[in-house]
């Protein structure tokens, strides 16, 4: 049984998140609170697995309360949001930046069967989420993995060539994992880079702004039958496939869900395989599932170069973790040496770690 503290905007909300959850197996509401003053007193003395906090509160105070949580009574955090009510607001976005691992959409009353499986995926993603170990901050220790980029030996995935693209893919924890990686690579970075991030519908654009501010190099939201730029991150839009076509141009796709997901790493890593074979650079960053971890073994295989974060930073190792399973990742990167690391690949040649 999941146990789930609650923090909702008042008693009126409160009463709508106790009734959606009293429907989903093996959750359990620890305490419901709606007044700020004692919600870490709350918390301390009670025995939840986790903290759902409520979207429809002040926007500025969810990220507050979170940052208040992380530093005092560290435990998983997650923002609930209305489903026909989602804002890509800053305030939220930071939240996420401030350690939620992510923002789960709450069913809402007109389609029954859409309904349905966003309380089913509710349930699931609280018992996921519940189980993640808090990590509150990454140290900057260096690690040897990361010389093998830097001064390259003989390797089928360190030719000399230099590669042409940059694909990655993250789903929970994820944000804050681009933030420390884009913030590194410089301004005239040579590389397209493209991007798919879980995250729930209505939110991408507001990573998109956040992420430009966090970074020297510009950041959109990918459309259809534009050839990517170097110094370009393109992140995956709401409910469409990022892959690229044969021409290089990206070609956005609406088919069916590829591992329950769409946008799907899957068809990015599949799509930049057929593409540009062993001249990419495949990332997989912290996230649960396996979602793109298939995909990065045939870039593997193809002479790539592939990178998975490493369990130590990573706020949830699933998907990276897979990955390493499979033995898809030539390189496992703590987070922090990631960004030097892509600077290395995208130039092939040696950069000082002084």
């Amino acid at each position: 049984m999941v146990e789930v503290f609650v923090i909702a905007q008042s008693a009126e909300r409160a009463q709508r998140i106790h009734d959606l959850f009293s429907s989903v197996s093996d959750i359990h509401i620890a305490h419901l609170c709606f007044e700020d003053s004692a919600y870490l007193k709350r918390l301390s003395e009670s025995h939840a697995h986790i903290v759902a906090i409520d979207a429809g509160c002040e926007q500025a105070e969810v990220h507050r309360v979170t940052k208040e949580i992380m530093r005092v009574h560290p435990i998983p955090v997650v923002i609930l949001v209305e489903q026909d009510r989602q804002k890509a607001t800053a305030p939220l976005i930071a939240a996420l930046d401030a350690g939620a691992l992510t923002v789960i959409p709450l069913p809402g009353h007109d389609d029954a069967v859409e309904s349905a499986d966003l309380l089913r995926d509710l349930g699931r993603n609280l018992r996921l989420m519940a189980e993640v170990k808090v990590v509150r901050r990454w140290d900057g220790a260096r690690f040897e993995s990361l010389q093998r980029i830097l001064h390259p030996v003989h390797d089928t995935a360190a030719d000399g060539t230099p590669a042409e693209v940059i694909a990655m893919g993250a789903s929970a924890g994820g944000t804050k994992a681009l933030q420390e990686i884009f913030r590194d690579l410089r301004e005239d970075f040579p590389l397209p880079i493209f991007v798919v991030q879980h995250i729930a519908k209505g939110y991408i654009r507001g990573l998109a702004r956040w992420l430009d501010e966090q970074t020297r190099l510009q950041v959109k939201i990918a459309e259809d039958g534009t050839m990517p730029q170097s110094g370009t991150i393109y992140l995956a839009p709401d409910d469409y496939h990022l892959t690229v076509a044969g021409d290089r141009r990206i070609l956005l796709s609406a088919e069916e869900s590829t591992n329950g997901f769409r946008p799907s790493i899957a068809q990015l890593f599949s799509s930049v395989a057929r593409t540009y074979q062993s001249k990419a650079v495949a990332v997989l960053l912290s996230g649960m599932g396996n979602d793109g971890a298939a995909e990065m073994r045939r870039l593997y295989d193809l002479g790539a170069l592939t990178i998975a974060q490493d369990k130590e930073t990573s706020l949830i190792h699933g998907i990276p973790g897979e990955a390493i399973k499979l033995q898809a990742a030539r390189f496992i990167l703590p987070i922090q040496e990631i960004g030097t690391a892509l600077e290395a690949a995208a130039a092939r040649k040696c950069i000082s770690l002084e």
